[in-house]
């Protein structure tokens, strides 16, 4: 019998040994993990030291680096697309298995947000690999169909020292009230927040509701927050936009190039009221470094 428990230290010591985990082993971390997501609402509220940390697409490496970083925080929030486009074999599978074992053992202190690369099941994406790498990995689909069982309630959204964070953009006209009830499977609703682009940004993919400035504010003001932190939109990274109200973070090194650049993370310890009260930090060098957001 597989016991998660007598995992943990091999583990924690040694993030590598999940490559060679078999089917069955994942297949009770997923049984594991899935009534921890099932306890959460759509929206998480958190206090104490919050660090948010922008799509991995199955980077591996920068996962490790990133939980050893900041472990000792309060809260490490990934804001989703843990899968696809890897720059490593097996990076997904790595990438994902890791991190959900982390939020097994430390549930509060690990908080898994879905992208919409995690939402295929409901709006499909491209490229989505993670299926095809899971039957080259164990020649199989069976272990697909539990990941997205996981997927399927997973939360959507972080409030927390008045910063509001999702994968992508913003649910335009809904208040607190609202985001509080919403069912992590609505597809409106997902589609708005895990989809969504800002108007300036260059990328366009025929999904989401696209938000401009006044549609950000707006929201913001109503759920009584001052920034918002997302990811989804490489060709943003690293820039505040909007009245410095609205920053990009990837933490994938496949997208340190684009945007203003960098392997980012924010973190908050306080109230935020701009995004200059925001501590970034960058990974691109191999070392963590101080980051300087630009604001356009």
């Amino acid at each position: 019998m597989i016991d998660i428990a007598c995992m943990k230290k091999r583990v924690l010591e040694d993030p590598d040994c999940v490559a060679g985990f078999h089917d069955d082993e994942i297949a009770c971390v997923l049984r594991t993990v899935q009534p921890l997501f099932k306890g959460e609402k759509a929206m998480i509220e958190l206090d104490g030291t919050v660090v948010f940390v922008g799509d991995i697409h199955g980077d591996f490496q920068t996962t490790k680096a990133i939980i050893q970083r900041f472990f000792d925080c309060d809260h490490v929030v990934f804001l989703g697309d843990y899968i696809d486009r890897e720059p490593m074999q097996w990076g997904s599978i790595l990438t994902m298995t890791y991190l959900l074992l982390l939020k097994c053992w430390f549930p509060q202190k690990i908080v898994l947000l879905k992208g919409n690369h995690e939402c295929n099941y409901l709006i499909p994406c491209f490229p989505y690999e993670f299926e095809e790498e899971i039957v080259q990995r164990f020649g199989s689909a069976a272990l697909h169909e539990r990941f997205v069982e996981v997927f399927s309630v997973m939360p959507l959204m972080v409030l927390s020292h008045k910063v509001f964070a999702a994968h992508g953009g913003i649910d335009k006209g809904a208040d607190l009230r609202f985001l509080k009830t919403i069912d992590k499977n609505d597809v409106a609703a997902v589609e708005s927040l895990v989809w969504s682009d800002p108007a300036c940004s260059f990328t366009f993919r025929g999904r989401g509701d696209r938000f401009n400035k006044n549609d950000l504010l707006g929201f913001l003001d109503g759920i009584h927050a001052s920034v918002f932190v997302r990811g989804h939109d490489y060709t943003t990274l690293g820039f505040s936009i909007y009245d410095d109200r609205c920053l990009t973070l990837f933490s994938s090194r496949a997208y340190m190039g684009e945007g203003n650049g960098g392997i980012l993370v924010a973190r908050a310890e306080k109230e935020i009221a701009q995004m200059k009260d925001l501590f970034v930090e960058d990974f691109s060098s191999g070392q963590w470094k101080n980051y300087k957001v630009k604001t356009i």
